[in-house]
């Protein structure tokens, strides 16, 4: 059943699976989540606020800092 419910996830367009996922997202575990957000991951992560994205990545040992004038984005 689990293969073809992923079959069925693969062959939808973009919009329709965006849609999905935000009708049921109550009940995915965050590895589900993770294995269809990673090739939209800098779409989703323009989506969320940098502080918390910072503050994440300070909390997991990174050291972040601004981009200084010059520096590419």
């Amino acid at each position: 059943m689990a293969t073809n419910i992923d079959s069925l996830f693969y062959k939808l367009g973009r919009t329709q699976k965006v849609k999905f996922i935000d009708d049921h997202i109550d009940l995915a575990s965050s590895y589900a989540i993770a294995k269809y957000v990673k090739s939209y991951l800098f779409d989703v992560l323009a989506e969320v606020n940098q502080k918390m994205i910072v503050s994440y990545l300070r909390e997991k040992g990174y050291k972040v800092e601004p981009l200084k004038e010059g520096d590419e984005k």
